[in-house]
């Protein structure tokens, strides 16, 4: 009995350990990599431009065409006329068979059309453009799975605390109900207690739930199912300690040109150049060949492929030129239209690289300061910690009374939100930082 009780509590904790799934920050944003939605639908851009280029290259090659007619004449088309000189006796003549049929193939090819040279480069443009996006997607989705991390860790974490504190108030609470018994403590002494611990178990129940949406947001940005478990691995405190001892990243050199969002627009410039490429192009000429194959088949029987029919072959070679001679200005203005969207998108890049600049400066600074507020705060918390300890033994000897007591703990409980808040800011700066230096080498 003993051995079967044993193998089913092993077997139970085999099945809960598959259902749960234990996660470092690294490691989920490793996950998210894979699973995101957002990098799903980046992929499938990637290969909806792969397939825009084929489809641009398609049209500079050769292309064929084949039609088919099979028709039935009920009646067939007569004309009128004077076989014999004398306007009175006219004759009407028929012509044609009560079934025929035609097919044909037709054969092109395009010799030069500055337009499908231009639209090949364009969808080169549009491949570089999805490859890009997928690089910004994949940054974009490490930083806002840090971020999420750290949300949801700092609410774990702030839960653990208050369940600490609901423990030690409960304590507190029902110590000064047995003092206030004994006529040691007033009552409304150990009414304000008790008003403490019930404001904090109140807290507690809101950060619990407030813990389990963070993780679903988290869940959410790594594709991860939200229904299923999940564990985390990392500590917030040794995060934010690992943070602050890594300063290489804020040391490297800054190249505003190397960042993935200066790169998406750069790329959308270069499609702005071509379109005044293209609009240059539309006052060349286009050139294409054709060659066209058919036959024609006629008979009086239904049956066109019998003895009795007729078929006529036919057969040519073409060639067409379109050359643009005049279009009243609208072709010129058409032109500067395009060469002002180039501009003004050539000012919008050089805006974008200063911008770059001005952010990487501030974000380092930023960063810098929330270690040191980190680093402050979790100094008065210890500070806190020591004054409400020191009030209670003072509160217990009559020394200080409840108000000091309730303002000491009030102050170690704003304390903790400091600390908590400094280090969720400290780290979603290094997030954001991460980012920004995506693309970035040591020099």
């Amino acid at each position: 009995m003993k051995k079967n009780a044993l193998l089913l509590v092993s077997m139970f904790i085999a099945l809960s350990a598959q259902g749960q799934q234990k996660f470092t920050l690294s490691s989920a944003q490793d996950y998210a990599l894979d699973h995101a939605y957002g990098v799903q639908i980046a992929r499938l851009e990637i290969d909806r431009a792969k397939q825009i280029y084929r489809q641009n290259l398609a049209a500079g090659l050769p292309q064929a065409s084949a039609q088919g007619q099979y028709a039935y004449n009920i009646e067939l088309a007569s004309l009128v006329a004077d076989l014999d000189n004398d306007p009175s006796t006219l004759e009407k003549l028929t012509f044609g068979t009560d079934y025929q049929a035609q097919g044909g193939l037709v054969v092109t090819q395009l010799l030069f059309d500055g337009s499908y040279v231009v639209a090949l480069m364009a969808a080169k443009v549009l491949k570089n453009n999805a490859a890009l996006g997928m690089e910004k997607s994949k940054a974009e989705l490490r930083r806002e799975v840090a971020k999420a991390y750290h949300l949801a860790l700092l609410s774990e974490e702030s839960v653990e605390v208050l369940k600490a504190n609901v423990g030690y108030l409960a304590d507190l609470a029902q110590e000064m109900q047995k003092l206030n018994q004994a006529g040691m403590v007033s009552k409304a002494d150990a009414d304000q207690m008790m008003l403490n611990y019930n404001n904090i178990k109140n807290a507690l129940r809101y950060s619990e739930g407030q813990a389990n949406v963070t993780k679903m947001l988290l869940k959410l940005q790594m594709g991860f199912a939200v229904d299923q478990e999940l564990l985390l691995a990392d500590d917030l405190e040794d995060l934010v300690v690992k943070a602050a001892g890594s300063s290489s990243m804020a040391d490297l050199a800054f190249d505003a040109k190397n960042t993935v969002d200066y790169m998406s627009v750069a790329n959308r410039v270069e499609g702005a150049k071509l379109e005044v490429k293209n609009e240059y192009m539309q006052f060349l000429p286009s050139v294409a060949v054709s060659y066209q194959n058919n036959i024609q088949y006629q008979s009086q029987d239904a049956n066109i492929f019998s003895d009795n029919a007729i078929d006529i072959p036919s057969s040519l070679v073409g060639a067409s030129i379109n050359i643009p001679l005049w279009s009243s200005g609208g072709g010129a203005a058409s032109l500067q239209q395009a060469k002002i969207r180039r501009d003004q998108a050539l000012i919008g890049l050089t805006q974008l690289e200063q911008g770059l600049k001005m952010q990487h400066v501030s974000l380092v600074n930023e960063f810098h300061r929330s270690v040191a507020d980190y680093l402050a705060q979790k100094e008065n918390v210890e500070l806190a910690q020591r004054i409400r300890d020191q009030r209670r033994k003072e509160y217990e000897q009559g020394m200080v009374s409840s108000m000091d007591l309730t303002q000491a703990e009030s102050q170690y409980q704003e304390g903790l939100q400091g600390l908590f808040m400094s280090a969720q800011t400290a780290l979603d700066k290094q997030s954001e930082l991460e980012y920004l230096m995506t693309k970035q080498t040591l020099k």
